[in-house]
This record gives C-alpha cells, sequence and structure tokens, in this order.
C-alpha cells in the first residue's frame, strides 16, 4: 500500500497522519510542490491509494495561480475515479478539494481563525467518530480563507467562528479546514514560521504542549478511522 504526501509549505507537514500511515503499513512519498521545476509523479492516481493534501500559504480562488494547482486538481479528479481511493486534505488541501468538488472557495468575512478551540460534531454516529466520547474536541486553527459544502458532501465538523470545518465526500475523500495533525515539534516551528499570526496568541511552550497532547489523543482516532474506512 502507497501513500502519497503533497507539501506546499516545508513547515506544513502531515504530523501524526504519517505516524499513522506508516503504523498501517503504508509506504510514504513525498511531493513539495513549492520547490519550482519539480513535478507530479505521472499517473500518481494509479500509484498511490491514498493521497494526502496539506496546508500552505496559496490562494485556491486566485486566478492567477490556476497554473500552479492544475496538476492538483487533476489529481484529485482522477483519484476520486479510482474506487478504493482515498484523499485526505487539510487546510489548503480541504479548500483544493471544495474547489474540485465543486464548493466555492473565498476568504472569510470574519478574518483570521488562528490557535487553539473546540469543534463540534455534526454527526456523531459517523465512522470516524467512533471512539471518541464527546461531541466536541480541541483543534488548531491557522487560515482565513473558507468554502462552502460541496453538492453531495458530509458535514462533519464545524467551529463558532466558520462553520465549515470538515466535511466527507462518499467517505473516501475528506476535508479538514482545521489542523488536527500537529505534533509538539511542528508548533514550535509554526512559533516561528507564523510568528506574526502566533505572537499576539501568546502561548507558552507548556501551554501548547498541554493543548497539543489533548488534540493529538481525538486526532489518531480520526484519522486512525478515515484510513481503515
Amino acid at each position: 500500500m502507497r501513500s502519497l504526501i503533497i507539501r506546499f509549505l516545508d513547515c506544513e507537514g502531515p504530523g501524526v497522519i504519517e505516524d499513522i500511515l506508516k503504523e498501517k503499513g503504508y509506504s510514504v512519498t513525498y511531493h513539495d510542490a513549492y520547490k519550482k521545476g519539480l513535478h507530479l509523479i505521472p499517473e500518481s492516481h494509479q500509484i498511490f491509494d491514498i493521497i494526502v493534501l496539506m496546508g500552505g500559504p496559496q490562494t485556491v480562488y486566485d486566478p492567477g495561480q490556476y497554473s500552479f494547482f492544475a496538476p492538483y486538481f487533476e489529481l484529485v479528479e482522477d483519484s476520486l475515479e479510482i474506487p478504493n481511493n482515498k484523499v485526505i486534505g487539510v487546510c489548503l488541501g480541504s479548500q483544493i478539494l471544495a474547489k474540485v468538488l465543486g464548493g466555492e472557495v473565498k476568504k472569510g468575512e470574519k478574518g483570521v481563525e488562528v490557535g487553539f478551540s473546540k469543534v463540534q460534531g455534526i454527526n456523531k454516529t459517523h465512522p470516524i467518530f467512533a471512539g471518541i466520547e464527546s461531541n466536541e474536541m480541541l483543534a488548531f486553527h491557522l487560515h482565513e480563507d473558507t468554502f462552502t459544502l460541496p453538492k453531495g458532501t458530509e458535514h462533519l465538523l464545524s467551529s463558532s467562528m466558520y462553520e465549515n470545518q470538515m466535511f466527507s465526500y462518499q467517505n473516501r475523500a475528506f476535508a479538514l479546514q482545521c489542523h488536527l495533525e500537529l505534533t509538539f515539534p511542528m508548533l514550535q516551528v509554526w512559533q516561528r514560521v507564523h510568528k506574526k499570526y502566533m505572537e499576539p496568541l501568546g502561548y507558552s511552550l507548556d501551554f501548547m504542549r498541554e493543548k497539543q497532547v489533548q488534540m493529538e489523543k481525538d486526532a489518531k482516532i480520526i484519522f486512525n478511522n478515515i484510513i481503515q474506512l
């Protein structure tokens, strides 16, 4: 079994998703979309069983960036044509999924959503929530773009600031606007790289460690369930 992880920024990797993929016996291949001149492996949708698209600073709805995104739009479309393939999109990756499936991706009217806060489950009977007791869980946010729910998708998570935090499509494509995948070392890097957004939060390392441990418990359950579906 093979997985392909696409990064749009070097510090925005898969975190706990990669750990779970390896535990499940998947090989992991990286494609760094931010590296100029680097092209996707031809027919990637036929080679990889799971495609994971991560976050980044690019803007899906900017016409000037369409040529950059075109190969990834095509990859998602082609992957969803293969019945047993799965696609997971996080942050920017979720916006790519939303656009491919017919949703509208746009700048959020409420500004930047950043920091740790609770997200609420919409349908706790969905199999990805099996093993999670509470109807809400902790997530980390760092985005100012949002999307509408594409037709034929199921709404799974919401937050008080932006309603559409997660959806599924045919239980084979899963889009998460919020971040559940973050490890503590990733958060430490983000404090430096995304200083503009994170410094005003005033988070101490102890606070971030405590919240990350809490978030990871549910995150591992959700990603395990997604991969096993």
